[in-house]
């Protein structure tokens, strides 16, 4: 078999998936289940060839079929439920699903979607490997992504500490800084199987320290201020949203959570008939 020109396989797919209108997100999921590995950049000359065929192989999808699939990671990035994004297109469009929108109303509700702002998760936290780089961005870092430790492991481990940095309400940006300050890398992928240990166990022992002051509190008060409004809870999402780039009150820091209840102390009740 001759040498794969590495740099001019990773051009073709990056052609293939744009015609395709394929997202990196879906572009990973196919490598994680047909080759075990989360970017182009971790298969072997073989691998890439194939998946350079398999792409090249693909019909050429319609913009209807486009616009869904972009619509469909939107929705995912957003957090929406079946129920939220059905409520929008009946109140907007006035239909129930995304299949009976024309090509016009599709594009429409793309942008909409686009222009509202991703809702911080922990599942953020390592967004900033991109495994779908472009060639000339790659570096040796890559080759200290975990590939000992087995998927079904991996999962569990970084399962593990996506619960314990929830329980200490740590944020996307404090995990980042603390990667960078310890181990010099912003994302646990580009962890070795050391140092995801060693941060698994780092985080573990700060879990054992005595847990952060109860906000149960501060919620209940919340409660009250919200039913004295007459707010929804979609106006209460809203608000959190907009303001905070969270859709829960549980996932507000106590600072956070403190400043939205003086904010609806500071509301007027609302005048009667209205």
């Amino acid at each position: 078999m001759e040498p794969v020109n590495f740099s001019e396989v990773i051009a073709q797919t990056d052609c293939e998936m744009q015609r395709l209108g394929l997202t990196k997100e879906q572009g990973r999921d196919h490598l994680i289940k047909t080759y075990g590995k989360r970017s182009r950049f971790l298969l072997t000359d073989e691998e890439l060839l194939d998946f350079g065929q398999y792409l090249a192989s693909q019909p050429t999808p319609t913009l209807h079929e486009v616009l869904i699939a972009k619509i469909n990671f939107e929705i995912k990035r957003l957090w929406w439920t079946e129920e939220e994004g059905r409520e929008h297109l009946k109140k907007t469009y006035g239909k129930r699903s995304r299949t009976l929108l024309t090509e016009v109303e599709l594009l429409d509700f793309f942008q909409y979607l686009l222009s509202l702002p991703t809702i911080e998760s922990l599942t953020d936290f390592h967004a900033e490997y991109e495994e779908f780089q472009d060639f000339s961005t790659y570096s040796e870092e890559s080759d200290n992504v975990i590939t000992r430790i087995s998927s079904e492991d991996l999962s569990e481990i970084l399962a593990k500490t996506d619960v314990q940095m929830q329980r200490l309400g740590w944020t996307t940006e404090q995990g980042r800084e603390h990667l960078i300050k310890t181990y010099g890398k912003r994302s646990r992928f580009l962890l070795t199987e050391a140092e995801l240990l060693d941060f698994r166990q780092y985080l573990a022992s700060l879990a054992s320290q005595p847990t952060p002051a109860d906000l149960s509190d501060v919620i209940a008060k919340t409660d009250v201020e919200i039913q004295r409004l007459g707010w929804t809870r979609e106006q209460g999402r809203e608000h959190l949203i907009k303001v905070y780039g969270k859709r829960g009150r549980t996932l507000l820091t106590e600072v956070e959570l403190q400043g939205f209840f003086k904010y609806l102390q500071s509301q007027p009740n609302p005048i009667a008939g209205f």
